[in-house]
């Protein structure tokens, strides 16, 4: 064999014997390459996986909170709604106690109402009298100047005590005197000298025109008040009618009956009824 033939077959033994070794080199990057791209798809799911949860987890808290809030609240509710239930058994309960209080109220007020008046029976409220003319004995001036100023004949009166009513008009900036207020001793003398007042209409004096009234409560005066109106249509009407306690309007009809109106209504609707002037 030549020289050249030689090299030839050597060469072509050795391709031959490297190419085992380049497949396995081949095999092993391969399998190196499929490794790191394994690692870092889970490094990569890792990473995902753990913001996920991060994120999740902060999702999560408020939402926690508030199904604990939600869960506190629907407990408070229905304790509150077992209150209330309770609370409408006894309101229930006690309604018919209620109102039985209420009645026995309303009487003993009206049984107060009552009695205040009646010790009001033998006091004069006298609107009108300048302020200062009873001078520093009230009493004294008034047992004389009452007498006078109505022409009583049927002898002295006797007075307790006198005062005017409210504060000094200084304090209160109103106009007008304060009323005085007479507490006879005598029943019989009041009557003479609301009679007597009653008698003569207007009563007229140096400082101008006085007024004498009988003393009631606060809450007797306001219903009486509140016909006044009514009152004065009646008049202006020619109708003639009795005022009686506490706010009692009674009309006497020409043909000799009589009508009794005890509240405000039917006064008025008494009044609206009346012929209007012409």
């Amino acid at each position: 064999m030549s020289k050249r033939g030689v090299k030839a077959k050597a060469s072509s033994d050795l391709v031959a014997s490297n190419c085992p070794e380049k497949e396995t080199m081949c095999d092993a990057e391969d399998a190196l390459s499929t490794l790191r791209d394994d690692v870092i798809v889970d490094k990569v799911t890792s990473n995902i996986s753990k913001y996920m949860d991060i994120k999740i987890s902060e999702v999560i808290k408020p939402i926690n909170e508030l199904t604990e809030k939600f869960d506190n609240l629907i407990e408070r509710m229905e304790t509150v709604e077992q209150r209330v239930s309770d609370l409408e058994d006894v309101t229930a309960t006690n309604e018919p106690r209620i109102a039985a209080l209420e009645t026995q109220l309303k009487k003993a007020m009206e049984r107060l109402e009552s009695f205040e008046n009646q010790s009001r029976r033998q006091n004069v409220r006298i609107v009108g009298l300048k302020e200062g003319a009873e001078g520093r004995a009230p009493v004294d001036f008034l047992k004389k100047w009452i007498p006078e100023v109505l022409g009583l004949q049927q002898g002295a009166i006797t007075v307790d005590r006198a005062h005017r009513t409210g504060p000094p008009m200084r304090l209160t900036g109103t106009e007008g005197p304060r009323a005085v207020l007479v507490r006879l001793h005598y029943y019989t003398d009041t009557q003479r000298i609301l009679q007597a007042a009653r008698a003569k209409g207007t009563v007229n004096t140096e400082a101008g025109k006085v007024s004498f009234y009988q003393d009631f409560s606060a809450e007797v005066a306001r219903k009486r008040k509140e016909s006044a109106n009514a009152r004065k249509a009646l008049r202006e009407a020619g109708i003639k009618y009795s005022f009686l306690y506490p706010a009692i309007i009674k009309i006497f009809n020409p043909d000799g009956t009589s009508i009794s109106l005890a509240t405000t209504q039917d006064v008025k609707d008494y009044v609206s009824k009346l012929p209007r002037p012409k």
